[in-house]
């Protein structure tokens, strides 16, 4: 071989052997790669295990706790076309309300719960599946109570403390029981739904590695179509609450304390303040012995008026005339010295009173006056006991 193919062939051998070293370095690369990919897996599967583990105990809790406020839930609408009504302020309309409310509050609650869980991440998507199972309960549960609320005309409870869910006067559009039935079967099939998202979530987390266990969170138990919060039963439900007569609109105003001002001397002459209560409401009348007050040129009365109904009332007017009252044959009290009227315009929630500020009107000494308080009656109030309240007051001079 001559010298000259020699030199040729070297850069050659040297390429390959170049070569060779390159694929043993990545060769090595590969498998230490690997073996680490390997190691960080082996490790993280017992986190991601343990994690998963954790999240489904706290899920459990909150399933239980989702379990408690349908079956509740449950009772109140298979017991609510029974209502009875009963003395104010526990009437059948707020005591239906008020379960709707407590359901809608903590539904709300299990929701929130159930996304403050679900950091750390558990494997798959297990935490979106069971919010989604909560967030069906409480949007249909609130649906719920609007239904209801539309039908019979109620309206959420104020919250003691916290902000009100609605305002308590704005009165509730009144719907069909037609739209009623459909809306509460289409709430009953929310529930449903609901329930077949936890069964199918139980399925997957026993289905896990290592398995864990989920018990189970119905609301709607078979058969369903005999449940009180499925749809075939809501929506008939819809009838026999519209014909209760329990949960009718019951109003009913009451003026239910009076005080005259300047109070009343005790001369043994005629009451100066009045109460009454919801039970049994009672109008005072003025007799022939007045209430006799110290010398003042204004006379007026602090009034308290109650809703003794079960619905919000609004544009509420409440009034305190005072006239003239002598005995025949007394000279009239002076120009400007006869009394007057002054009313204020109230808004009230069932159950809930109010003190309207009322300004005194002009008196004169010597002289009698007939004060009369009352309030204004909405169309549909039948009872006008205890919607006025009178005094006979006499100004000494």
């Amino acid at each position: 071989m001559s010298r000259s193919s020699r030199r040729r062939r070297r850069p050659l051998g040297r390429s390959l052997g170049q070569s060779v070293l390159i694929a043993f370095a990545a060769t090595v690369t590969v498998v230490l790669a690997g073996g680490s990919l390997l190691a960080i897996h082996t490790q993280s599967t017992g986190y991601r295990s343990a994690t998963t583990a954790g999240y489904v105990s706290l899920a459990d809790q909150t399933g239980q706790a989702s379990t408690i406020v349908g079956a509740r839930l449950a009772k109140l609408m298979a017991d609510a076309p029974s209502l009875t009504d009963s003395a104010f302020p526990n009437t059948a309309r707020g005591n239906l309300q008020q379960g709707l409310d407590a359901a809608v509050l903590d539904t709300q609650a299990q929701l929130r719960q159930a996304r403050n869980v679900a950091s750390p991440s558990p494997q798959g998507d297990l935490s979106s599946r069971f919010t989604r199972v909560l967030e069906l309960r409480a949007s249909a549960t609130e649906a719920l109570r609007t239904t209801i609320d539309h039908l019979l005309g109620m309206q959420p409870l104020p919250i003691a403390g916290g902000h009100s869910p609605s305002d308590p006067m704005t009165q509730p559009t009144l719907i069909s029981v037609g739209q009623a039935s459909a809306e509460m079967s289409a709430e009953g099939t929310s529930f449903e739904q609901a329930d077949s998202g936890f069964r199918a979530l139980q399925t997957s987390v026993a289905a896990s590695r290592p398995p864990t266990h989920l018990r189970d969170s119905v609301w709607v138990p078979t058969p369903s179509a005999t449940a009180p919060l499925g749809s075939a039963t809501l929506g008939a439900t819809a009838t026999t609450l519209a014909s209760s007569r329990a949960l009718e609109a019951f109003h009913h105003l009451v003026v239910t304390a009076v005080g005259i001002t300047p109070p009343g001397v005790p001369t043994g002459g005629g009451a100066g303040s009045v109460s009454t209560s919801c039970s049994v409401p009672s109008s005072a009348i003025p007799g022939s012995s007045p209430t006799v007050v110290p010398p003042s040129r204004t006379l007026g009365a602090l009034v308290s008026v109650t809703n003794c109904g079960n619905v919000p009332e609004s544009g509420v007017t409440v009034s305190v005339t005072i006239a003239p009252a002598d005995p025949p044959g007394t000279t009239a009290p002076p120009a400007g010295s006869q009394g007057g009227r002054v009313q204020a315009v109230v808004e009230l929630a069932s159950g809930s009173s109010s003190a309207p500020v009322l300004g005194p009107l002009p008196v004169a000494a010597g002289h009698r006056y007939l004060v009369t308080v009352a309030v204004s009656l909405p169309p549909a109030q039948q009872d006008p006991a205890g919607s006025t309240q009178q005094f006979l007051v006499e100004i000494t001079g």
